[in-house]
């Protein structure tokens, strides 16, 4: 999936190779397990007390129907593919920020410590927690997890005077953009201070893109801030991840920004 997102030649994905067949094999046995899910959940409608009952609940406000199984497959997909390795990607990126900046770390330590008191954290404690989710949120800004998005308008446009025919990709780069000094002060600084709800009410929506925005924001993107903070709610009072002195921090810019060859560190028992 990775190298057929990147790979500017997708035209070549038709040719009956065996990387393209493989690809083709493992996404056919994926749609199987899929439909089959749903299909179930249709016949048994009374079990829908999760993500895919409420993903077959919702409705269109302005059609009034419901998703079509080709919708409920590509939203599943969705939270499958992008769910679990963009907050890897993003964790790795706080657990390093932590490692560097030992007050920050203290800060987060103490709320976290505060709140939970020992004991381990529930959906319950986010609310509690609004110190982790700004540092989560400012983790986002410096390294969004996908690096590059991409848009295709369906009529003639015209962006920063340039103009923009139908049907063409148009690349958006959050990474770029968070960092981009006309809408951030010290953007290559880490201050999770910029995510108050307070400060947030006058940041421009379209200068902080983590999970895209519009009509086709992230539909992940609640779920990865709560699940997140969780993660950090539940390791932090523990451990201390420290990198170790060999660690060789390099990004590796694909379908994700993450570290190249992960990183090195220590972990140390509170």
């Amino acid at each position: 999936t990775n190298r057929r997102t990147t790979n500017p030649f997708n035209f070549l994905e038709k040719l009956p190779t065996a990387t393209n067949r493989a690809y083709a094999e493992h996404t056919a046995a994926m749609n199987q397990i899929i439909y089959r899910i749903i299909n179930d959940r249709r016949q048994n409608p009374a079990a829908a007390d999760d993500l895919l009952g409420m993903f077959m609940a919702a409705v269109d406000e302005e059609t009034g129907e419901t998703m079509t199984d080709k919708q409920l497959r590509d939203e599943i997909m969705t939270i499958f593919i992008a769910g679990h390795e963009t907050t890897a990607t993003a964790l790795a990126w706080g657990w390093m920020i932590l490692s560097q900046q030992p007050a920050i770390r203290a800060q987060l330590q103490a709320e976290i410590d505060e709140v939970l008191q020992g004991r381990l954290p529930t959906a319950d404690d986010f609310a509690s927690l609004p110190y982790t989710l700004m540092f989560f949120k400012e983790v986002l800004r410096l390294y969004p997890p996908v690096p590059l998005i991409g848009r295709t308008p369906l009529e003639r446009d015209e962006i920063g005077g340039y103009e923009i025919e139908p049907m063409t990709t148009v690349i958006i780069s959050p990474y770029l953009l968070h960092r981009h000094p006309d809408f951030w002060d010290n953007p290559e600084g880490f201050d999770p201070y910029r995510f108050t709800a307070e400060a947030e009410k006058t940041q421009h929506k379209f200068v902080y893109l983590p999970f895209g925005g519009g009509p086709r924001l992230c539909i992940g993107n609640n779920f990865a801030l709560l699940e997140a903070v969780l993660i950090l709610a539940t390791i932090v009072p523990r451990y201390e991840l420290n990198l170790l002195p060999a660690a060789h921090i390099e990004p590796d810019i694909s379908l994700t920004i993450r570290p190249k060859n992960g990183l090195l560190v220590q972990a140390v028992e509170r």
